[in-house]
């Protein structure tokens, strides 16, 4: 799967955790923004964020699948 240019500039990116950062703030944002938050508005912020979360992970994990290691042992470590 090509993630196309997203996908390489969130893998690419030196601070990963900034971009979480920005969701989580922006979740954050729209409940302080909003009058009378109710338990409803808070649920869906944390469902749209858990969401957006998740797909800055699979754009940033997809991002290169042909740099992937093709051996069966590449999950394994060499001793020494």
């Amino acid at each position: 799967m090509s993630t196309g240019q997203s996908g390489r500039r969130l893998a690419a990116h030196p601070h990963p955790r900034w971009t979480n950062g920005v969701v989580l703030g922006a979740g954050a944002l729209a409940l302080v923004l909003r009058n009378r938050p109710t338990v409803g508005a808070a649920v869906l912020v944390a469902v749209l964020v858990m969401a957006l979360l998740a797909v800055v992970a699979v754009l940033a994990a997809a991002a290169d699948p042909a740099a992937a290691p093709e051996s069966d042992e590449a999950g394994l470590t060499r001793p020494g």
